[in-house]
């Protein structure tokens, strides 16, 4: 039976269809992190493996917010803690998407958000880790604006 991406058996997923990776970052990506419970900390981001400094530990997406509507978001609970500071604007915001939207605070995180303006694909976030980090630990990011929450250990 033939298993092209066009025609494949019953119940088997479909291959995966090469596609332009200008960034080569999507087409050969370990899988680095994934979601966890923390405890009193609640959902948050776990190494999967050991990484070095200055690793790329996932890059998202994201959706521009204007200041217009950054307001109102911040009032929708919870939706409004998700989203990060615009790099060029404080008063617009970037709603990251997938693993990233997880990453908890930590005033000594160990990986930070680096900015990337893309022509095609828009603003992408790259989670970097900023110092070791061991498979098993939490990575964390210092947010970049006051806290509305009290602070887990």
């Amino acid at each position: 039976m033939n298993d092209s991406p066009t025609l494949r058996r019953a119940g088997s997923p479909p291959q995966a269809i090469a596609v332009d990776d200008p960034l080569g970052f999507w087409s050969a990506r370990p899988c680095l992190a994934a979601p966890a419970h923390l405890g009193a900390r609640g959902r948050g981001l776990m190494a999967l493996r050991d990484m070095a400094a200055g690793t790329l530990i996932e890059r998202a997406c994201t959706v521009e917010i204007g200041a217009e509507q950054s307001k109102p978001l911040d009032a929708m609970q919870p939706l409004g803690d998700f989203y990060f500071e615009h790099p060029q604007d404080p008063a617009r915001g970037l709603m990251a998407f997938g693993l990233m939207s997880l990453i908890n605070h930590d005033e000594t995180a160990n990986a930070d958000v680096r900015w990337q303006w893309h022509a095609d694909l828009g603003w992408l976030a790259d989670l970097v880790a900023i110092r070791a980090i061991r498979a098993g630990d939490e990575i964390t990011y210092r947010y970049k604006c006051p806290l509305w929450f009290d602070e887990q250990a």
